[in-house]
């Protein structure tokens, strides 16, 4: 296997763990024996766990862009993209432990400032773009602040992973996201939105 390969597969797999277990619980022991590679292997590849982790987040960011990119694309209106957004949110999450943003702000700057980088110009962007197609839409109220919600949405995605309010042993963070979201979208869209929205949800069905 060629070096850059072994190198992709070891960032590959660690995002697995990661978003499984929690970045900070995981060791290059369990990234060796996961792989089935020797630990020498690794650190062939990777000065330490923090540049594995650093790198994972941006390969694991950049593949979540793409991601948004292609939903936008292939959407007809706001409600719609704003819907799917959310169904790729939700599949997202059921793999996401709850401890990933906690371990990433308080023992990994670098990877924390690269989720923060990634919040500005990627989500907080997308969100706020739909948001104004939609109002242009008529799908969504015309008394909103685009600006103000996108931030509040970002805020919510975030929040969902704070156990303090939201403790592990009584809630996924599926449930959580859900609520949110509903919450979120009684409170932008227009009638004609509502019922395009209801409708997706049927065809979901």
């Amino acid at each position: 296997m060629r070096n850059d390969s072994v190198k992709e597969k070891i960032i590959e797999e660690s995002i697995v763990l990661f978003m499984k277990y929690g970045v900070r619980s995981v060791t290059m022991d369990d990234v060796a024996k996961h792989l089935g590679i020797s630990k020498k292997t690794i650190y062939l590849h990777f000065k330490d766990k923090e540049e594995i982790i650093l790198l994972s987040t941006s390969v694991y960011f950049e593949k979540e862009q793409r991601d948004m990119e292609e939903i936008e694309n292939g959407t007809e209106n706001a409600v719609e993209h704003l819907y799917n957004l959310s169904v790729c949110l939700r599949e997202r999450l059921r793999n996401i432990n709850s401890s990933v943003l906690f371990d990433l702000k308080k023992y990994y700057k670098s990877a924390w400032d690269n989720y923060k980088k990634h919040k500005h110009d990627v989500i907080f962007n997308s969100v706020f773009n739909n948001l104004k197609r939609g109002m242009a839409e008529g799908l969504f109220r015309n008394d909103i602040n685009p600006e103000i919600l996108a931030y509040l949405r970002m805020g919510e995605i975030e929040l969902s992973f704070n156990k303090e309010y939201f403790p592990e042993d009584k809630f996924t963070l599926g449930e959580i996201h859900e609520q949110i979201f509903e919450h979120f979208t009684q409170g932008i869209l227009s009638e004609k939105g509502f019922k395009l929205l209801e409708n997706y949800k049927q065809k979901a069905i």
